[in-house]
């Protein structure tokens, strides 16, 4: 009688791509650039590119720009870990698109009038709903 034997594979474990602090500064330009364009641009009052006020509150979203400034940097570390050579695309190109996706949303989040974006330049009686309608 034969036999059938099969042999079975090793499953592939994939590497693992170790990403260094050298890695992330490079992207630093392209993360104040991110801060500017958006952060800067949301809370034109509060947001301050200097690093000396770095721990001012940015309206009632509860961030600061120093938590901004985390935030991006760890996109970057994110997009750097799950970017592959042979996708043909350069990887600065693909940190670019992954932080236009994240940064984003993270601005649609905090930016709701629900999460208190803006209420502050809202009339508060019409903020806290006592306007009497009119009939």
């Amino acid at each position: 009688m034969e036999t059938n034997q099969v042999e079975q594979e090793a499953p592939q474990v994939a590497q693992v791509r170790i990403i260094t602090d050298e890695h992330i500064k490079q992207y630093s330009q392209m993360v104040e650039s991110w801060i500017r364009n958006s952060v800067a641009k949301n809370w034109r009052n509060e947001a301050d590119m200097s690093k000396s006020k770095d721990e001012v509150a940015l309206g009632n979203s509860g961030w600061t720009m120093s938590d901004m400034r985390q935030y991006l940097l760890t996109e970057v570390f994110i997009a750097l870990r799950n970017y592959k050579a042979d996708q043909g695309t350069k990887e600065s190109t693909f940190v670019y698109g992954h932080l236009s996706n994240r940064v984003g949303s993270l601005m649609k989040k905090l930016t709701k009038k629900s999460k208190g974006y803006g209420i502050w330049a809202s009339n508060i009686e019409e903020v806290l709903g006592e306007i009497d309608s009119e009939d």
